[in-house]
């Protein structure tokens, strides 16, 4: 144990506030003490040890705070009701904002049309559209309700089930099958469906999900057996949500959110209310605790994951859990717990959001910010790494992953719930870092994981099963990075490659559309590729017509790289790589020359890195 300090001042002359003095070489005793003959005291020191501020962690001062002390604050806040367009000095959310004005103006500079602006408003009117308005023959979830449904018998009843249980239970194991299989072959079934509201909700959306899969369905609502079948679950809502709140009822209520979650999120939000009503994310429960426990996580993890893209804070405290995670062997493929995975990533993008992604988490400085980034980015490693290699993100799949379909909806989750999150990080570490080489591995990260989630789409069944997020959102995003980078970086080696995953792409929507009967309107994004394939060729037929003749080597002259330094193109000009301002501590040959940075950079007007910003040089995609 280390021996106490002693005060440089004795206690009198502390007490007189004077200078203590003590003589060189001799006895600890002051001169003070010595003319006074009073006896030297020197007592231990009282160490006042300064707390450090932790710049590993966001300030726990909320905006809220500081608009109470102040309710005249300014700062850049948001609310991105946009789809796809977001403002030029906002940090990205974890949604789909890529486009700010700013740069889908410099797309249309080199592009030399409005075709792409024109485009981008055309799909974010689009998407608001069907979010927001009814169509003629209202079909909310509440003109469904309040519309009563005679109850309809199924002769194929068990056989979807059946299907429910193979397939999605292990996605959402909220059930105890053994207990709800021996209720559906009672011989009483209908008069129990008559007089229970909550097992009858739940019956007729279990049975309706399995009809879906089982390929029942279609894109338009009114228009299949499924989707009359979801609406006896939607007629008996009303005496659900307000009876007595229960395990029953909670659900049903889940039950139905799973196949409306393509339409509406009230069910959802309901779902939360009641799991926290019914205090199932607390341990001490009179009821079945298991079964209790697991609906509680089945809910978490769709709720964190449906706040991230939404751009919402969740419902459901994290500092206020308490329950165990139960055991759900039906959720155990090939040694993955999926459950236990899903909750844990539903954990990672609680602990994004609110450090990154939330208005308080948005007025953070630059280092504050990137220090949370790392943090999320290791809990996502973590994440990868405690997945078996069979389902781990950035490997491989495997074809026997692929065998059943819960082994391929749990894979294609897993892979497209990793490169969701990637993406965002890796789009908010081009906003708001300014150091080079860091920025060069977030790009290189961004087309990796657009590559990956492109190879992935052969996998998506094409279905209305399937869910928007998988669908849609994830091959949409791929789609606007490589456009992006195409568009600014026509000389890149690979051009030939992104222009093909580019038509892919394209392809799947077109597929899309036609799947649908044009009720999903998707056919038009292959505008993209048609537009950056075009581009492109424009781009070689200019370089070509204005290269100029190949000069002829002279004897007397030495070659270029024995009189020039190495350069760094960007656009049309080129700057030596000797500048000692320019070339500290970085390694040119990993960079690619500089690829990321976009032709139309003032990068020959600078002359040190001090006054770079790389921000300002990046496709729509990173602002």
């Amino acid at each position: 144990m280390q021996a106490p300090k002693l005060n440089k001042s004795c206690d009198q002359c502390r007490a007189r506030k004077v200078r203590c003095i003590v003589p060189p070489g001799g006895p600890s005793v002051c001169i003070h003490c010595i003319k006074r003959n009073e006896t030297c005291q020197f007592s231990n020191l009282k160490r006042r040890l300064r707390v450090k501020e932790d710049t590993s962690k966001p300030s726990s001062d909320l905006f809220i705070d500081r608009l109470l002390r102040n309710p005249f604050e300014s700062v850049v806040l948001y609310d991105e009701f946009s789809i796809l367009k977001v403002h030029d000095d906002q940090i990205p959310s974890s949604g789909l904002a890529f486009f700010s004005e700013r740069r889908v103006n410099s797309m249309v500079k080199r592009l030399g049309h409005t075709r792409v602006k024109d485009l981008v408003h055309q799909i974010d009117v689009t998407i608001k559209t069907r979010l927001l308005a009814r169509p003629g023959k209202d079909i909310s979830l509440y003109s469904l309700a309040k519309d009563p449904r005679e109850l309809i018998v199924d002769p194929e009843a068990a056989v979807h089930v059946q299907r429910f249980f193979e397939i999605l239970h292990p996605v959402y194991p909220f059930l105890d099958r053994k207990t709800f299989e021996e209720r559906t072959k009672h011989p009483d079934l209908l008069r129990d469906l008559e007089t229970d509201h909550a097992f009858c909700g739940l019956y007729y959306a279990i049975i309706s999900l399995g009809c879906q899969y089982n390929g029942c369905s279609s894109f338009i609502p009114d228009n299949s057996h499924a989707w009359k079948l979801f609406q006896v679950a939607l007629s008996r809502l009303d005496q659900i949500i307000l009876s007595t709140t229960s395990l029953s009822n909670l659900q049903t209520i889940f039950a139905t959110n799973t196949f409306s979650l393509q339409l509406d999120q009230t069910l959802l939000a309901e779902a939360c209310r009641m799991v926290l009503a019914l205090r199932y994310h607390k341990s001490i429960i009179n009821e079945d605790s298991s079964l209790c426990h697991r609906i509680f996580w089945v809910i978490y993890h769709l709720e964190k994951r449906y706040c991230f893209a939404a751009r919402i804070s969740s419902v459901i405290a994290d500092d206020d859990i308490g329950c165990p995670i139960p055991p759900t062997p039906e959720s155990i493929l090939g040694g993955y717990d999926w459950l236990r995975s899903s909750v844990r990533f539903g954990r990672i993008l609680s602990v994004a959001y609110s450090s990154l992604f939330s208005i308080s988490a948005s007025t953070q400085s630059e280092t504050v910010i990137l220090i949370a980034i790392d943090h999320v980015c290791e809990l996502l490693e973590e994440w990868r790494l405690s997945i078996p290699i069979e389902f781990r993100p950035r490997e491989p799949i495997q074809r026997r992953c692929l065998n059943d379909g819960a082994s391929k909806e749990i894979a294609l989750r897993t892979h497209y719930y990793y490169c969701h999150l990637s993406i965002a990080l890796e789009r908010l570490t081009l906003h708001v870092s300014r150091d080079i080489a860091r920025s060069e591995n977030s790009m290189r990260s961004l087309l990796n994981t657009a590559k990956q989630i492109i190879d992935l789409m052969r996998y998506i069944d094409v279905e209305p099963y399937t869910p928007v997020f998988i669908l849609a959102i994830i091959p949409l995003s791929a789609m606007f990075i490589l456009f992006d980078f195409v568009v600014h970086h026509p000389n890149d080696p690979d051009i030939r490659g992104y222009l093909t995953l580019l038509d892919i792409v394209a392809g799947h929507f077109s597929q899309l559309d036609h799947a649908s009967n044009g009720t999903i309107q998707s056919s038009y994004l292959s505008e993209f590729s048609h537009t950056a394939r075009q581009y492109i060729q424009n781009e070689q037929n200019k370089q070509s017509e204005q290269a100029p003749a190949p000069p002829v080597p002279s004897e007397s002259q030495p070659p270029a790289a024995d009189t020039m330094a190495p350069t760094m193109i960007s656009g049309d000009s080129s700057i030596p790589t000797n500048d000692p301002g320019l070339s500290e501590g970085i390694d040119y040959g990993s960079l690619d020359n500089f690829y990321f940075l976009t032709p139309d950079s003032d990068w020959p007007s600078m002359t040190s890195l001090d006054e770079f910003d790389p921000r300002e040089y990046y496709g729509s995609i990173f602002l």
